[in-house]
């Protein structure tokens, strides 16, 4: 599953060449719309993704057609995301590893 998102880069005009560190600024943001089924229990907003055969559509940055990129948006499994209680792990980025995964009661 892709989930849709958008980057930036931006100069940073406090540094002088654009080959020195830090003379660049990535920025991204996950699309997101309002949550449904399962996930709505969870939180109210849910990321947008985009479809597999719709991936080089949505990467292609001669694409600049706003209309044309939010078809491409859909959401995540067409609805058909589980949602189940795991364990507080999962709330750190230190935490990785397929125990993440396991059911909790």
């Amino acid at each position: 599953m892709a989930i849709a998102g958008l980057y930036e880069w931006w100069r940073n005009k406090e540094v002088a060449g654009d080959d020195e560190p830090g003379a660049w600024l990535a920025t991204c943001t996950i699309i997101t719309t309002e949550a449904t089924d399962a996930a709505g229990r969870v939180h109210p907003r849910m990321p947008l993704t985009i479809a597999a055969a719709d991936h080089d559509a949505w990467l292609d940055p001669e694409n600049q057609d706003p209309g044309e990129l939010r078809a491409l948006l859909t959401a995540p499994a067409d609805g058909h995301l589980a949602a189940r209680p795991v364990g507080t792990a999962v709330n750190s980025v230190r935490n990785n590893g397929p125990h993440l995964l396991d059911t909790v009661s």
